[in-house]
């Protein structure tokens, strides 16, 4: 028989005896009962300049390996370039060595980096002594199969990455980076939530106020079953001021940078529509109900005066038919309830929109038309009869005006136009900078943190959604209407004036607004979106 598989020697092949003597088997034992010590006495990583050399693990990667092992699921937020790949690699061959039919899978937004994943557990495992490997039966590029049951297979973190398999340890790696995250989690849950011992690890470098910032602060908070783990630049031994600055440099002075990818910041994605440094500091609320759909944060008052802005969608899986309930009674205004739901059809949604502002004391609505909004507002309308659909008409150069349904060319909803949505943006930044708007719900604040500049506009980052923001921008752009102020007695922009005149010349001159006193105006050689 063989002494390597497929003629590699450095491979032990199935079948294959060992003669175990005394030391060997209590040697065996101890490496089986702790993975810290294998990994210390038996792991060879390569060095940039030494070549092969043992791997010596940091205290942080120590702590890593005990809480995977004591634990079901653990969160890493780690620095980049902190060794979390080599700890990973650690910790998964420790766990095919020495258990029996499991399966384990890499799993990365990029295959490339899944597949890293995948030599580096190849190159340390051929590196130990052959009493120490299994036998192996499959040697490829993305999977490993032992013969004591075990196998590791790596992929892309696809919705139909591990369909259908039975995996004992699933190791997610850069988390934050992973596109459409609630759809292929959602696929892959089943296939962890089944086993009594099945584990999770997952690591990543901060990438905006997402799925993984959330995770990571349930983690940390103690409120949803991960422990937790955070690696800063400075806890890889070797790292001082002198290489902070240096790293600092090469990143061309992008302090924002080193913070977010070395001091594990979660900061807003880069040139986000509201600043890093307020995207930080929005927390959610603890919702009052949830269900159906609906995210309730505070319930109706008598008295209280509401407005919702809806988006419709097609009810395809695909973009979302949502709005949000904002109390307008005074300032700062209120998220007070929110609506989210991708399956749902228009008719049906009409239903919901109206039973929710008939509840909120008969909410102003306002429907973005642009597609299929215009049905769910005819149903409100033809329909049910509500009462307080708001209403929009042209103004010549001013574009578009909120009414009460009096006018020329009157709408049942509102047209997003380039002039609504410039507008709608910088009113929104300065009401949530200026805190005069209060957000309470997650999915929200997770889509204002990934709603970034785009040439001359804004919209959501590649793979992420912007509807709920999309109903704020409206909102704000409602704000600065003649009718709001008649409505709620409330004008807005002299109420922004009062906390600062100069930031809202900021603000608006850059989208394309003049100031000329009490009012402002557009210009059409300002803001193209």
């Amino acid at each position: 028989m063989s002494e390597g598989y497929l003629g590699n020697v450095n491979l032990k092949n199935s079948g294959q005896e060992i003669e175990w003597t005394p030391e060997l088997l209590k040697e065996y034992m101890k490496c089986a009962k702790d993975p810290i010590y294998f990994a210390k006495t038996y792991i060879k990583i390569v060095h940039v300049d030494k070549g092969l050399v043992p791997f010596e693990m940091y205290p942080y990667q120590e702590s890593i390996t005990r809480k995977i092992t004591d634990n079901r699921r653990v969160a890493v937020l780690t620095a980049r370039q902190s060794g979390k790949t080599t700890t990973a690699m650690a910790i998964i061959l420790h766990y095919v060595l020495f258990n029996e039919f499991k399966t384990v899978a890499i799993l990365a937004n990029k295959g490339d980096a899944a597949r890293e994943v995948m030599a580096r557990v190849k190159l340390a495992f051929e590196a130990l002594p052959k009493w120490l490997q299994q036998g192996v039966e499959e040697w490829n590029k993305g999977n490993i199969a032992l013969e004591n049951g075990c196998q590791v297979l790596a992929g892309t973190t696809s919705s139909s990455a591990i369909r259908g398999k039975s995996v004992n340890f699933l190791y997610l790696d850069e988390v934050a980076f992973i596109e459409g995250y609630d759809e292929f989690f959602a696929s892959v849950y089943p296939t962890i939530s089944s086993g009594e011992s099945t584990k999770l690890l997952m690591t990543s470098t901060p990438n905006g106020l997402n799925h993984f910032w959330k995770t990571c602060k349930g983690a940390k908070e103690q409120t949803n079953g991960y422990e937790y783990e955070e690696v800063m630049w400075n806890d890889v031994p070797g790292r001082d001021e002198k290489w902070r600055q240096e790293t600092i440099e090469a990143l061309d002075h992008d302090s924002e940078k080193f913070a977010q990818e070395y001091e594990c910041q979660f900061l807003g994605s880069s040139g986000t529509l509201i600043s890093g440094a307020k995207l930080k500091t929005l927390a959610a609320s603890i919702p009052i109900h949830k269900g159906e759909g609906f995210t309730q944060y505070e319930a109706p008052i008598k008295d209280r005066q509401y407005a919702m802005t809806v988006d419709v969608a097609r009810g395809k899986g695909l973009d979302y038919s949502c709005f949000s309930v904002l109390d307008i009674s005074e300032m700062p205004y209120k998220q007070v309830g929110v609506y989210r739901d991708n399956l749902i059809g228009p008719i049906d949604f009409a239903s919901v929109v109206f039973r929710i502002g008939k509840l909120y004391n008969e909410a102003g609505v306002l429907i973005e038309i642009n597609d299929i909004g215009e049905q769910v507002s005819d149903v409100l309308l033809m329909d049910y009869g509500y009462d307080n659909l708001l209403y929009t008409s042209n103004n010549g150069r001013s574009g578009k005006i909120l009414t009460g349904g009096f006018g020329k060319r009157v709408d049942n909803g509102i047209r997003t136009t380039k002039l609504v949505k410039g507008t709608g943006c910088s009113m929104l930044k300065m009401l949530i900078e200026q805190d005069q708007l209060i957000i309470q719900d997650q999915d929200t604040i997770e889509e204002l943190s990934r709603f970034s500049k785009k040439k001359n506009s804004f919209e959501a980052e590649q793979g992420f959604h912007d509807d709920l923001v999309m109903n704020l921008v409206l909102f704000a752009w409602m704000t600065e209407q003649p009718y709001f102020k008649d409505m709620t007695d409330i004008n807005t922009l002299v109420k922004l004036r009062e906390k600062t005149e100069e930031q809202i010349e900021e603000e608006l001159l850059p989208f394309g607004f003049v100031d000329v006193g009490d009012e402002f105006y557009y210009e059409d050689d300002g803001l193209r979106l």
